[in-house]
């Protein structure tokens, strides 16, 4: 019984002092989540999700220019065009999976037990 006690006094002792080692510990995230993070608080999911589609329809809007400025000959930067492109099919892409991400989440969350 003495040692039962004495091994949960020293088992809650290390997770007190694990707990404190990580809230002070640092953490180190890519620079593209460090700006995720620091988002202001009112940022709101749909304000968040709403920038991302505007960014995908910009690019759409980009490569759209491009490939008319070459086709009139206005340019023969095709390398732009193509880049322009390609960056604009790959935004729309990642687009598309994340809703499909989203969409399957919240299905996941309709079949759980409440």
């Amino acid at each position: 019984m003495i040692e039962l006690n004495s091994s949960l006094g020293a088992s809650q002792g290390f997770n007190q002092s694990l707990i404190q080692h990580l809230k002070t510990k640092e953490t180190f995230q890519p620079k593209e989540l460090e700006s995720l993070t620091k988002a202001a608080p009112s940022e709101s999911f749909g304000n968040m999700i709403g920038d991302l589609v505007k960014d995908v329809d910009n690019k759409g809007k980009v490569a759209m220019e491009e490939t008319n400025k070459m086709l009139l000959g206005e340019t023969d930067n095709i390398h732009q065009s193509m880049i322009a492109m390609q960056e604009s099919g790959l935004a729309f892409t990642m687009l598309v999976e994340v809703r499909n991400k989203l969409v399957q989440s919240y299905q996941e969350l309709m079949r759980m037990p409440v």
